[in-house]
């Protein structure tokens, strides 16, 4: 059966009691651990207590539900008589409430997860056995509890002979915490000292356990006729090809934005609905992919990813367009050439707004690319429609395909004429990355070789995003490659390599991690620098935008006060109304006059393409009324915007198809609108205030100076500043190379 009926089928509500109960009684246990771990160590971890508390509550309260729920007269999971569990793809269920005290480590859990192993528990305790069987490609998919989760799940009996009764005593008995210094958040060059759950001890009897129910077949272990990766320009290596782009001004000055925003939210300056990690996270993603994604006023100059991407898919469509492939039973050639490529994107699918997936198909059939030939994922809205998509991609009728990891991921099978595959973006987990490039490295693919080329961008987010692929990637490596015979695994496989290149590339500099290590107070004080030198030129471009705020309101206030002035009553009885030569004092009549107005102009209001001038729409209250079409992506959001003639901020929007089928409703909307310019008259004079008060708070800010200019000079001309040691660094690495030419 499906997932979601598995789930609908539940436990009886005194089987979930009992499991929900034995759950509160565990993390109450957990809770008294932390608190005397922390009482221990002379110093409480307040946000670990503080989360477990809030955790037993909200089971408490689950508890008490459960109990008072009265019973559903359907049947129950017991009554079903299902006694074994097949479930594919169990690493979909990885996310079981995980409670730890190390940082990074817990899982908060979800619904599905805890149906499963609710599920397969009391079947234990019903028929005291082996109950469950599961299969997986990503056994570890993200997180190194995970691991832990799968025992839970298969073998929780091996956990408890091991006296292993939670997730910190696995911790504690297979893994260290270790410190290093990673790429912030932020991106850029900022650094910090991370713990992190990433080294793991008594390898063999970590392994030896996990194998005992695991049986891992790597892909070199099935040697499955799969095409090889081509090497790649430069080195020759059969590994994805990295192509970085350089990036923008508008980038480089939001990465740094990002950077202050993270400070105030390490601080707590900011409330967490407001900002957080999250949004910080999902905003430097966007904006390392295309800055238009975070701010859709700017026009984007010089080479983007988008663009890079489009040249590179442009290239080889050039390539393969004319190649022909063969029916693999009967040899016969097919009727359509051409090769397909791959493009997987996150962010910017398709939308009403601008959006990347829409740009890069644009900037594809400038290039040459057929538009019909360039196709998304997402234009599937059902199986049926996903069948087509797939057979089209198949049968050469689409040279570019275009999707998301999770719609283009599991469970698509198009990689018969698959030649070339991009990663416009790093997604979050390992496992995506694998499935992402498991769509052409695949069994039924008729290209002997085929590329990978992953596009990144310099000194960006990218660099945070592969960081974080690398170090999940290198646990994933070691248990699924380690050897028995060490008692301590840190190695990066292949995968983790790649992923390590691309950090390096997207972080500008690969010896900055060194000298962030070697000369820690140097950074800090170069960062506080740059902070107070951001904070100033943004200061300074406030000072300008509220300064230019204050004169605009100045010089529009006297004429919105004017035209107030000459505005005449409308309200009830005194309603009055021209409308297209007609005087009118009846709004039934007046929205009537209106929509044949409107039906008149209706060739006029399709026009998809340009700002139409429809002129005088009315002569309401004193004022004439002009209208002007504002074009949309189609006719359906178009909308028409009604001003009062001479009178700046004084607009209003009706729809396209509001104003066709007019009715009182828009007559009384243009009523508002002239009514409304006494508190327009406020509210451009509060704006003006605002903007003075705003430019008086500048000038202060401006004139204080950088209170560690003293420091910084000391830590910049101190020997041990790892700067001054990168020219000693580079001569050396020239007197190794003495047949060196100059460039």
């Amino acid at each position: 059966m499906t997932r979601t009926a598995f789930q609908r089928v539940s436990l009886s509500p005194e089987a979930e009691a009992a499991y929900v109960n034995a759950e509160v009684i565990q993390m109450r246990a957990e809770l008294e651990a932390a608190k005397e771990n922390g009482q221990d160590n002379g110093r409480a971890n307040a946000s670990i207590v503080k989360r477990l508390e809030k955790a037993v509550l909200s089971q408490e309260e689950t508890l008490k539900a459960k109990l008072d729920t009265p019973a559903d007269p359907g049947i129950s999971f017991e009554e079903t008589g299902i006694d074994y569990l097949v479930v594919d793809e169990l690493h979909d269920y990885k996310n079981l409430r995980t409670p730890s005290n190390i940082p990074g480590a817990g899982i908060q859990g979800s619904n599905r997860a805890s149906d499963l192993h609710m599920k397969t528990e009391f079947l234990r305790q019903r028929e005291g056995r082996r109950v469950i069987t599961g299969a997986t490609a990503t056994p570890i998919a993200n997180s190194v509890t995970e691991m832990y989760v799968m025992q839970r799940y298969l073998r929780p009996d091996l956990l408890r002979a091991t006296g292993i009764q939670d997730f910190n005593t696995w911790a504690a008995t297979f893994g260290q915490v270790v410190e290093e210094m990673e790429l912030s958040v932020a991106g850029g060059d900022r650094f910090k000292l991370k713990s992190r759950f990433a080294k793991f001890q008594n390898v063999p009897e970590l392994l030896k356990m996990f194998h005992t129910f695991a049986d891992v077949k790597t892909a070199e272990d099935l040697k499955l006729p799969v095409p090889a990766l081509a090497p790649r320009a430069g080195d020759g290596l059969r590994q994805p090809n990295m192509l970085a782009v350089e990036p923008s001004p508008e980038l480089r000055e939001y990465i740094q934005d990002i950077g202050n925003r993270v400070d105030r939210i390490q601080q707590r300056l900011v409330d967490s609905e407001e900002d957080n990690m999250l949004k910080v996270s999902s905003d430097g993603r966007k904006a390392a992919l295309d800055m238009r994604l975070v701010d859709p006023t700017l026009s984007q100059q010089g080479p983007t990813k988008i663009s890079a991407t489009a040249d590179l898919l442009a290239s080889v469509y050039e390539e393969h367009k004319d190649r022909i492939y063969t029916d693999p039973k009967t040899g016969e050639p097919d009727p359509v050439p051409g090769a397909l490529q791959l493009v997987f994107c996150d962010f910017g699918t398709p939308s009403e707004r601008w959006n990347v997936y829409g740009e890069l198909k644009d900037q594809l059939r400038r290039r040459g690319v057929p538009e019909h030939m360039v196709r998304f994922i997402h234009e599937a809205k059902n199986d049926t429609e996903k069948g087509r998509l797939f057979a089209a991609a198949r049968s050469g009728q689409i040279a570019v395909l275009v999707g998301s990891t999770s719609k283009m991921g599991v469970g698509t099978n198009i990689q018969k004429r698959a030649v070339h595959l991009v990663d416009m973006d790093a997604p979050w987990r390992p496992s995506d990355v694998e499935q992402r490039h498991g769509r052409i490295m695949r069994q039924g693919n008729l290209n002997p070789e085929v590329r990978i080329s992953q596009v990144v961008t310099k000194e960006s987010f990218d660099s945070f995003m592969w960081q974080g692929l690398e170090r999940k990637s290198r646990f994933i490596n070691q248990i699924m490659r380690g050897r028995l015979d060490v008692r301590e695994i840190e190695d990066i496989g292949d995968n983790t390599l790649n992923f390590a290149q691309a950090k390096a590339i997207t972080s500008g500099n690969p010896l900055v991690l060194e000298k962030a290590v070697a000369d820690q107070e140097l950074a800090r004080l170069s960062r506080l620098d740059r902070a107070y030198n951001r904070n100033m030129v943004a200061v300074a471009h406030t000072k300008r935008g509220e300064q230019s705020a204050a004169e605009a309101a100045s010089h529009d206030l006297p004429l919105i006060q004017a035209a107030a002035g000459r505005t005449v009553d409308t309200t009830a009885d005194a309603f009055n109304v021209r409308i297209d030569g007609k005087t009118l004092d009846n709004r039934g009549d007046a929205a009537e006059v209106l929509r044949a107005w409107a039906g008149r102009h209706g060739h006029r209001l399709m026009n998809l393409y340009g700002y139409d001038e429809l002129g005088t729409i009315a002569n309401l209250g004193g004022h004439e009324l002009r209208a002007k079409l504002v074009p949309a992506r189609d006719l359906d959001h178009a909308t028409v915007e009604v001003r009062i003639e001479g009178v700046p901020r004084a607009t209003t929007q009706i729809a396209r198809r509001s104003l066709l089928s007019a009715d009182i409703g828009t007559i009384r909307q243009l009523e508002n609108r002239v009514s409304s310019l006494p508190r327009l008259i406020a509210d451009v004079d509060g704006r003006r205030q605002e903007a003075l008060s705003r430019v008086e708070q500048a000038e202060k800010a401006l004139a204080e100076p950088f209170k560690y200019v003293d420091a910084l000079k000391a830590a910049r001309e101190s020997p041990h500043a790892s700067t001054s040691s990168w020219p000693t660094r580079q001569s050396q690495k020239n007197r190794k190379s003495p047949n060196s030419q100059p460039k």
